[in-house]
């Protein structure tokens, strides 16, 4: 997928500095904690600590992607603050269509991706063996996957394992990621909090009126899918295809 090889550089550079010394004094630019993106604006935003890097930032007004990191290495002020957790998020926005959700697909996505199909998909490689669905559960309208995908990456220091978010946004579909280190992995429990983090950060750059109460999380539906072509739009535009 595109966003795993197009910026392998910045996310080598941004995973190796997280854990590095700063220099001294403020410095650099004012960290930048959230961006808007998109014709529609869909802004993104993350948890405490971790600010836009601009550079690597993509936005066609059609599809956008956004990438996240150490706010004191990225801003390169020491004052900016740093988060608790190592890693790097991305958040990919698909293209806008409001007659196709997310949010009815999600009873099926536990089967599909769990296919030959789905791990295909996630694959970087392209191929259904170098991936394994570790986990998986959906809490109110979004959708929560764990895996690991074996494949070589262009990206540097990056742990197979990974926590993702799928959700609408508007007309939207957003998929949020939380890459840790080889050298200094992060824990599935750290991740999934991290990531619930990004993703409310997300919900609630973008609601207009009072947040609503986070539902409990719903297991995953034993269904099978609906044949091999209920998905083929749907993921088009989640993996930008």
């Amino acid at each position: 997928m595109s966003i795993w090889t197009s910026r392998a550089l910045v996310l080598t550079v941004l995973l190796v500095a997280a854990c590095g010394r700063l220099g001294g004094g403020p410095s650099g630019s004012p960290p930048v904690r959230a961006v808007s993106v998109t014709s529609d604006m869909v802004t993104v935003a993350g948890p405490e600590g971790f600010c836009v890097d601009p550079d690597s930032t993509r936005d066609s007004g059609d599809t956008a992607f956004v990438l996240m990191g150490n706010c004191a290495v990225i801003s390169g002020r020491r004052s900016a603050g740093q988060p608790s957790v190592p890693a790097v998020l991305t958040a990919s926005l698909s293209e806008a269509d409001a007659s196709q959700t997310l949010r009815d697909a999600i009873p099926d996505l536990s089967a599909f991706f769990a296919s030959e199909e789905g791990r295909q998909l996630l694959s970087r490689a392209g191929e259904a063996d170098t991936v394994e669905v570790l986990d998986s559960f959906h809490q109110g309208d979004v959708f929560y996957l764990r895996a690991s995908d074996s494949s070589a990456s262009e990206i540097q220091n990056v742990s197979a394992d990974y926590w993702r978010s799928y959700l609408d946004v508007g007309d939207r579909i957003a998929t949020l990621t939380v890459l840790g280190r080889d050298d200094s992995p992060v824990s599935s429990d750290s991740g999934l909090q991290t990531l619930r983090e990004f993703t409310r950060a997300v919900q609630l750059a973008n609601e207009t009126g009072a947040a609503p109460a986070a539902p409990a999380a719903v297991p995953a539906s034993p269904a099978q899918p609906r044949g091999t072509l209920w998905n083929v739009g749907l993921f088009r535009r989640i993996m930008g295809g």
